[in-house]
């Protein structure tokens, strides 16, 4: 499913909304608007959404879900039907299935974009963060924003140092701006329409068949293909800068560089202190505060051991045990 320590944040970023289109009170808030989406109820959901609101409280949150997800009342909920728009239908008729997930998954990872785009357009919003549903944010991201420059950049993600061999980037964790998203969107229906970027994509697939890689197409390569055209632009949030990182993967030691952080037990090794997740870079030979954590895949059973909000003890003693009956089981099966 796609799912992108506590300090008071200063009041800023007064801009990023420019229309108040709405008497919600979360769209009233001054900091970086913060945008997840997702399809149905995930249990994880009452730990990512609660850890974002926890994090960055003057930051408005926004669900584009559907009515099995709309149960937070701390949050604006939207329900993805109702985010339908004219360029999400033109890539609807271009887009080509080279995937080996299915049609309705692949596609709609690339149309999460057009919904963000569409509601940026509807909250007339210049810039948000966009987050998997499976993401834990730490930082305060509008203190996060200014202070890295990213208003310099036209969008922000995670890409890997392997990234031209695996033709690859990740928007689990990415900044937009309004031109950024709209760069991206439109380069996502040139990929199938414009020769160019048609004879590329071409040969990426052959490149994919060769090296046996069934990872296939999907919006993570027109993301890789988007940061080879805006070179400069786009900001990696991968690489350690001035002490912490973005998550790519919290079973992966590789985040920018191949094997960069103390690995075991199947992931990171992660230290909370004040809140924040520490993990030992071996490259930097030093200590990275990570921003954010991404529970891909089967570690989203452990997401409720680092959350850092208030509330929810009994929700994280149940998922505690639910997590440790599962692998006792699994160990005696």
């Amino acid at each position: 499913m796609i799912e992108m320590s506590h300090t008071e944040p200063e009041s800023i970023f007064k801009s990023t909304q420019v229309t108040e289109n709405s008497t919600n009170k979360a769209s009233r808030r001054s900091g970086i608007p913060i945008v997840f989406v997702h399809q149905r109820y995930s249990y994880y959901l009452e730990f990512t959404l609660r850890q974002a609101a926890y994090s960055n409280p003057d930051s408005p949150i926004h669900l584009l879900g559907d009515e099995e997800n709309n149960r937070f009342p701390f949050i604006k909920h939207h329900l993805i039907a109702d985010y339908r728009s004219s360029d999400a239908d033109r890539f609807k008729q271009v887009y080509i299935h080279n995937s080996p997930n299915s049609y309705d998954y692949e596609l709609f990872c690339f149309v999460r974009w057009y919904l963000v785009k569409e509601l940026m357009r509807r909250e007339g919003y210049t810039e948000v963060f966009v987050a998997d549903s499976d993401v834990m944010i730490y930082a305060n991201l509008s203190t996060y924003v200014r202070e890295a420059g990213l208003q310099n950049y036209i969008a922000a993600f995670n890409v890997g140092v392997d990234y031209q061999w695996v033709r690859s980037s990740s928007g689990h964790s990415s900044y937009w701006t309004w031109e950024g998203i709209n760069r991206f969107c439109d380069l996502a229906i040139d990929l199938y329409t414009e020769p160019r970027l048609m004879a590329f994509m071409d040969q990426i697939r052959a490149e994919k068949i060769i090296k046996n890689d069934r990872a296939g197409i999907s919006d993570m390569t027109a993301l890789y293909v988007f940061y080879e055209e805006e070179t400069g632009r786009i900001r990696n949030l991968s690489e350690s800068v001035n002490g912490g990182a973005f998550d790519h993967n919290i079973c992966m030691a590789t985040n920018f560089n191949l094997d960069e952080y103390e690995f075991g037990l199947g992931r990171k090794k992660i230290v909370m202190k004040q809140g924040r997740p520490i993990a030992y870079n071996v490259i930097l030979k030093q200590e990275i505060i990570l921003h954010t954590l991404h529970f891909q895949g089967n570690s989203k059973n452990i997401v409720h051991r680092y959350y850092t909000g208030k509330g929810l003890l009994g929700n994280k003693l149940f998922r505690e045990m639910r997590f440790k009956a599962s692998v006792l089981y699994h160990m005696v099966k």
